[in-house]
């Protein structure tokens, strides 16, 4: 379980949303909250920069986060931290500093002076991060009951669904394994045909083949867990599955496996986190 959780704040919905997140999954964890004041933010509109109003924003940054503490923090185990410089960098090297085991954030921030968690700087940071990261996309509403991990047996799914097996104790796990049809480049439509034919004879053979892996992670976890098969472009099919299944979270692992297997390519994982209407997390 994670035991420290990091949470970018700007005062928008969606960092509200993140730290409702955190402290309702992550019950007994350290939670901190993060605030970047950005550098330039004062343009003076004749040619330069204002920095005289820094020391001023600090101390507001400061109360902001001390008032949200108070607000939230019934149990006492919110930390509040202020850092100078770009939204990215900050949030990924205060990472590195200070052994964060996960990151919560929200999708996407405040405008202005006070931007923080823009859809590129989410993405940035999921992408960048050396530990999980959760993209928050709507405002919690009660448990988690299913949750969803695409699944194509490579090392990063597998670690995906150990991550959701552990952390969601109680949920149902739904593992999915997206079947693409093979991309080789051929010279003529029929041998193009003749490579569908193949691959969909080995297709039932091998989504079977991948999802006992996936029963195998899970019993190895003492747990039970659903699978599925679907076939399409991965993305889009998991996005229109999230849909169709209401589901609650998607936990995804950040690359995956290539040819036949290919599922979970770091383009996949990160059009998913972008199209999800439900929270995301990326395993690492």
């Amino acid at each position: 379980m994670s035991e420290r959780i990091l949470v970018p704040y700007d005062q928008s919905e969606q960092a509200d949303y993140a730290l409702d997140h955190a402290t309702g999954v992550f019950e007994s964890a350290t939670i901190v909250l993060l605030h970047v004041v950005e550098p330039f933010t004062d343009y003076t509109g004749t040619g330069g920069y204002d920095a005289s109003r820094y020391p001023g924003e600090l101390e507001t940054a400061e109360e902001m986060l001390e008032n949200v503490r108070d607000q939230h923090d019934e149990h006492e185990r919110i930390a509040t931290v202020v850092r100078y410089g770009r939204p990215p960098h900050s949030i990924l090297s205060y990472v590195e500093d200070t052994g964060v085991d996960h990151i919560v954030m929200g999708s996407h921030g405040r405008g202005g002076a006070a931007r923080l968690l823009l859809g590129s700087v989410a993405e940035t940071v999921a992408r960048r991060s050396p530990v999980p990261v959760t993209v928050v996309r709507r405002e919690p509403a009660g448990d988690l009951d299913q949750i969803l991990v695409p699944f194509d047996g490579s090392t990063y799914a597998r670690d995906a669904l150990s991550y959701a097996l552990d952390q969601f104790e109680t949920a149902d796990i739904t593992a999915l394994y997206v079947a693409y049809p093979p991309t080789e480049s051929v010279r003529d439509p029929v041998s193009g045909f003749e490579l569908l034919d193949d691959w969909e004879e080995e297709r039932e053979d091998h989504a079977e083949s991948v999802l006992a892996m996936a029963e195998e992670v899970a019993s190895e976890h003492g747990r039970s867990i659903s699978t599925r098969t679907d076939a399409g472009a991965p993305a889009e099919t998991i996005v229109e599955y999230i849909e169709a299944e209401a589901i609650d979270h998607v936990v995804i692992g950040s690359a995956g496996r290539g040819g036949l297997a290919r599922l979970l390519l770091g383009s996949v994982a990160e059009t998913v986190v972008r199209r999800s209407s439900v929270s995301v997390t990326i395993a690492k």
